[in-house]
């Protein structure tokens, strides 16, 4: 009976190692498909490493440095400045006719002068003005003129009488001129001709300027006196000069 126990726990304890032989095969066949399948998958996603030099001890040594070639930053090429052209400013106002057009008005670096005598230069002309209170005693108004590149005419003008025999005493701004209203007294010398023949004393002489297309030019003398039967007081004389006629 005891024999039989013993047998019946060698059997029971033979098929307990049994089975847990089967368990443990079944265990690693199941880890051997799993690591199957990592290995597997493991080749497929291994990438080739670079065969890198190696020193003289057998380990591998890194690669040098790749060093990207440096430049200089390049300026883009411009077209040279081209000259901006400079605006002209316009033509300067010029003085109203009748003022002396002296100053410098300059337009693209030559003076530019606009007068009524613009077109007349170079122009001289001349004239004379008379009294007519006397015939045998007049008095006179001389001209000469000319007119300038810049448009502006220089007149001369001369006053004086033209008489036979004449005695006459000096006579202190007892004559007077007037220039396109512009008045100035003048003195007459004392005057001593006893001759038959016609002549001219000249009592006063100047130089005037304008920019405009005419002058007034108007003198008188107080004579104050009687000269070949009939009395004098005051000879006048005068007209309007008109350049270019």
């Amino acid at each position: 009976m005891k024999h039989r126990k013993l047998t019946i726990t060698a059997l029971a304890l033979a098929l307990l190692i049994a089975a847990s032989s089967v368990m443990v095969s079944c265990s690693n066949d199941k880890d051997n498909g799993t690591a199957s399948d990592t290995s597997g998958t493991d080749t497929q996603s291994q990438q080739v490493e670079p065969n890198l030099p190696t020193g003289d001890d057998g380990t591998e040594t890194a690669p040098p440095p790749v060093i990207a070639p440096t430049t200089e930053p390049q300026t883009p090429e411009t077209e040279p400045p081209v000259d901006t052209p400079v605006t002209e400013d316009p033509i300067p106002d010029v003085p109203s006719y009748g003022e002396l057009a002296t100053e410098d008005h300059e337009y693209d670096g030559a003076p530019i002068i606009i007068t009524e005598l613009a077109d007349l230069a170079g122009q001289t002309d001349c004239g004379r003005f008379v009294s007519e209170q006397s015939k045998n005693l007049v008095l006179f108004i001389d001209w000469e003129s000319v007119i300038g590149k810049n448009g502006v005419a220089e007149v001369e003008v001369t006053v004086g009488v033209s008489h036979y025999q004449f005695f006459s005493r000096e006579k202190h701004n007892m004559g007077a001129i007037q220039v396109d209203g512009n008045a100035e007294l003048f003195s007459t010398p004392a005057i001593s001709y006893d001759e038959a023949v016609k002549t001219e004393t000249v009592f006063y002489t100047a130089t005037y300027e304008t920019t405009r297309s005419e002058m007034e030019v108007e003198a008188s003398w107080q004579m104050l006196g009687n000269y070949g039967g009939i009395d004098i007081d005051t000879l006048t004389a005068g007209g309007t000069i008109v350049f270019g006629e």
